[in-house]
């Protein structure tokens, strides 16, 4: 009941993350809210983010995550959980077989993460992009996936290219393992700015297409 259907057509973009989808009533307000997106032709983001403590088992992880990802414009996750979300597929643990698997869905973008190994990103439009590593020296394994993804959504709501919000949302997630806070950490625009600005110093590039 406190999904509307008004709210939900008046936004830019729908974000489900996967830690919704885990325990009910939650799992049935992200459905709807999906159902009534797709209805109004709200793009739909999906943010696998995967919690193991919250889940009952591996079986209905994979039902969950495939039945919305199926849907999704955009799916954002790490290796290991793209590997989860398609079990059932038959596929065979590799990012060009998830883009095309996904896209053939109807998605228009995967980005793949691969840790401190930076992260891919598959374009529709026939276009990929490595996102390499940023310097910085991390003090936690949490926190970089909501950075990421909350900078990069910024950066495109905004109207900036992919390769711009590719940048800035690597950018916001490095800042965010680097410090001890996750959410009261967020960086803010300037500072993740700054940071893109600092590690700039000569040629480098931290965005190439592959």
């Amino acid at each position: 009941g406190d999904i509307d259907e008004e709210y939900v057509s008046s936004a830019s973009v729908l974000l489900i993350s996967g830690t919704a989808l885990c325990e009910s009533p939650s799992r049935e307000a992200a459905l709807k809210a999906l159902a009534l997106a797709k209805k109004n032709g709200v793009g739909v983001v999906f943010d696998i983010d995967y919690r193991p403590y919250n889940w009952k088992s591996t079986d209905e992880i994979t039902v969950y995550y495939s039945a919305v990802a199926a849907q999704a414009d955009m799916i954002l996750g790490s290796r290991e959980e793209f590997d989860l979300t398609e079990r059932f597929t038959g596929l065979d643990g590799t990012d060009e077989a998830s883009a095309a698997y996904w896209q053939s869905k109807g998605a228009r973008m995967l980005i793949i993460k691969h840790g401190k190994e930076g992260s891919s990103a598959f374009c529709s439009d026939g276009n990929r992009y490595k996102v390499l590593p940023m310097p910085i020296r991390k003090l936690k394994g949490f926190g970089g996936g909501d950075g990421y993804a909350s900078a990069f959504l910024y950066s495109l709501c905004s109207g900036k290219d992919i390769p711009y919000a590719l940048e800035f949302g690597a950018a916001s997630a490095s800042l965010l393992v680097a410090a001890h806070a996750c959410s009261e950490a967020m960086p803010t625009v300037g500072q993740v700015e700054d940071y893109i600005k600092s590690i700039h110093t000569g040629n480098e590039e931290y965005v190439v297409k592959f």
